[in-house]
């Protein structure tokens, strides 16, 4: 009886070994501890590989640059120190007076000085510190605006009031008046109320006219002068100018 065929136990082990063994391919070429790394393994050629590696690449210069212009959050308890690096890395000046602000020229040098110290102390960039100021003066000059419109408001209601008192001798009666005040005041009457509110200027007009008639100064001439007296001497003639209505 012939004998049955047997392969050499080496053989068989050599070939079980290799139908059992999967090729590492390109990955043959790399050192031990990464030829059988799984991620390394999802790459079927070298050119997969390196396009991938290519991409990851740009995607990390894409976040290197995001992350290099990102300013973390200042700590509540962070020194001066680090406040003052902090502002200066969001982008504030290096000096107060590099603030740029519209209309500047236009301001007092203290006042504008002032508030570029305030800004910069408070850590504002150019463009925030030049907003703020835009708006900070909108807001003053819409406050200026309404005060001296009500000014303006008081003085024509005074006015109107004054000249309805003394109908067609208005213009005389305020004369009058003027004339009293340099007489007898410092100054030149629109000189001393050139500042005052409506409601004074046309008040102490009244007010003169009113002493004028208590007083028989709206009718004859300055005390102590005679009636023939030039009115160079006298100064001025009363006597000329009307009485207030009688009330």
């Amino acid at each position: 009886m012939p004998e049955a065929a047997t392969m050499e136990p080496s053989a068989a082990t050599a070939a079980t070994a290799t139908t059992d063994t999967p090729s590492l391919g390109w990955r043959a070429g790399l050192p031990d501890d990464l030829k059988q790394n799984p991620d390394l393994a999802n790459f079927k050629t070298v050119g997969d590989f390196a396009k991938h590696a290519l991409e990851v690449e740009t995607k990390a210069k894409e976040l290197e640059t995001k992350l290099g212009d990102y300013i973390p959050k200042l700590p509540d308890d962070a020194t001066d120190e680090e406040r003052q690096l902090y502002f200066d890395a969001l982008g504030r000046p290096e000096q107060a007076s590099e603030y740029e602000f519209d209309g500047e020229d236009k301001n007092a040098p203290e006042w504008t000085g002032f508030w570029k110290e305030q800004f910069y102390g408070l850590g504002l960039t150019n463009a925030q510190a030049k907003q703020l100021s835009t708006a900070f003066n909108g807001q003053i000059q819409k406050m200026v605006d309404a005060h001296n419109a009500a000014l303006k408001a008081e003085m024509s209601k005074a006015e109107q009031e004054l000249k309805s008192k003394y109908g067609d001798k208005y213009d005389t009666n305020v004369e009058l008046a003027k004339r009293m005040w340099q007489k007898h005041g410092k100054e030149d009457f629109d000189k001393v109320f050139a500042d005052g509110t409506s409601a004074n200027r046309f008040a102490m007009i009244d007010f003169l006219l009113t002493m004028a008639a208590l007083t028989g100064e709206d009718t004859s001439p300055q005390a102590g002068l005679s009636r023939n007296a030039s009115e160079a001497e006298a100064g001025f003639r009363y006597d000329k100018s009307p009485k207030p209505p009688a009330k």
